[in-house]
């Protein structure tokens, strides 16, 4: 039988938590990134399905179970947590990143690779690793390819992350000055617009802005979605501003998505007639 593996699009751990399948299951499966707010891929019926670091809402998931041969789901974000309730074809820790809970499920006799270790600290922010942050900032700078990972040196990783990580830290002070204060959900926080490095900005807003609640990141994507990216401390759960929108995450890193309008580039007016100009006609640009 050949399965299917879903895992979460855009996302380090979602990928890690493909590539411990990938090395379980190899050509035997395909692999497939799903977002938040795209309906779930038709698969034929029968099929064996793994869900990796990404949850879709219960009512689907129970659909799926009666559709599918196989099924089984792998997720750690606390949003995910009533949806899974009960399910005994779903694995549940928020202590643990998608990626190491996929590895420990796929690979029950084998130590969780050094490197998926180190995804799972950026995916919590719990740095405590030796250079974790460079390690992880050398890891962002290859492509999400199988094969690549295969080969990652974590020392080595270590060695080229330094200088990546010093321009990344020069990025996100020159996003972060473009902040300003916008209400959203009720609560008046720093906003920026960022598509890159955006737990890294929310980190640095919340340095520089101690009394917001929480900040916000947002990019509007190719597909006419706008993204949106909530960081907060310990003492708020953003995870819930993004419940009230459909989506989730965790309790200090969430998000959700909107739908942008159609008239997003401005069309450009025609030029009125000399008459209703207020400095008279317009000068040629023809040399006589």
């Amino acid at each position: 039988m050949t399965h299917t593996v879903l895992y979460h699009a855009n996302c380090a751990d979602g990928f890690g938590a493909a590539w411990a399948a990938w090395r379980k299951l190899g050509d035997e499966a395909t692999y497939r990134p799903v977002r938040h707010g795209v309906p779930a891929p038709v698969l034929p019926k029968g099929s064996s399905v793994y869900i990796l670091d990404f949850c879709y809402p219960r009512e689907v998931i129970v659909a799926m179970r009666k559709r599918f041969a196989e099924l089984l789901i792998i997720d750690h974000h606390r949003t995910a947590e009533e949806a899974l309730e009960g399910l005994d074809y779903a694995v549940f820790d928020n202590s643990k990143s998608g990626a190491v809970l996929a590895w420990e499920y796929f690979h029950p006799e084998e130590p969780v690779p050094l490197l998926l270790r180190y995804v799972m600290e950026h995916d919590l922010w719990r740095y405590e690793l030796p250079q974790s942050r460079e390690v992880y900032s050398a890891l962002s700078s290859y492509p999400m390819d199988f094969e690549v990972w295969n080969g990652l040196d974590v020392s080595k990783l270590a060695k080229e992350g330094a200088p990546i990580l010093r321009y990344k830290k020069e990025q996100v002070a020159l996003l972060c000055d473009q902040a300003r204060f916008e209400e959203l959900a009720g609560y008046r926080v720093p906003i920026v617009n960022g598509a890159v490095l955006g737990s890294e900005v929310g980190e640095e807003l919340l340095r520089r802005h101690p009394e917001a609640r929480f900040v916000v990141i947002y990019f509007d994507r190719g597909d006419g979605i706008r993204q949106w990216s909530l960081r907060s401390r310990e003492d708020f759960d953003v995870s819930e501003i993004a419940r009230q929108f459909q989506n989730g995450g965790h309790r200090q890193a969430a998000g959700f998505e909107t739908r942008l309008g159609r008239n997003f580039v401005p069309k450009v007016q025609p030029s009125p007639p000399a008459s209703a100009r207020p400095f008279g006609k317009k000068k040629s640009s023809r040399r006589k």
